[in-house]
């Protein structure tokens, strides 16, 4: 693989960002992993475990570890249904808020930092290309 297709710099680059940010620095046992859960949680909008497993194409019993974990580390809230004891709901607490908030001004800075490198149509070009890129993305194991 070239160099130039490399995202080890990338990466360095974004580490820097997450690290200069004082305010991540307190949910800096926050993984990568666990902050894909959290964007899931949120955009499924309160799912139960396994309408997060199915949309994280998980098995249940992995969904289960890390909604635990998270729920330790006071990032999500379970709450069961009030009309079936059986079912729970997941919802992020303030703290998964502020989490998902950082994450996000991370990206800002992040494509902040290549629209200074790019001109106006190269940066319109890239943004295209990126949108195809994710977009084609397959975020499920062994795919």
């Amino acid at each position: 693989m070239p160099v130039q297709l490399s995202f080890e710099k990338v990466d360095k680059y974004y580490q820097k960002i997450l690290n200069k940010n004082e305010m991540l620095e307190k949910y800096s046992d926050v993984s990568f992993n666990s902050l894909l859960y959290l964007r899931e949680v949120r955009s499924l909008i309160n799912p139960t475990i396994s309408e997060l497993a199915s949309a994280m194409d998980v098995k249940k019993p992995s969904a289960s570890n890390m909604v635990r974990k998270l729920v330790d580390m006071g990032l999500l809230e379970v709450e069961r249904s009030n009309t079936d004891k059986r079912v729970s709901r997941l919802t992020l607490s303030a703290e998964g808020n502020e989490v998902i908030e950082l994450s996000r001004s991370a990206d800002e800075l992040f494509f902040e930092k290549i629209r200074e490198i790019l001109n106006d149509d190269e940066f319109e070009v890239f943004g295209g290309l990126w949108e195809k890129i994710t977009s084609n993305l397959e975020w499920s194991r062994g795919k």
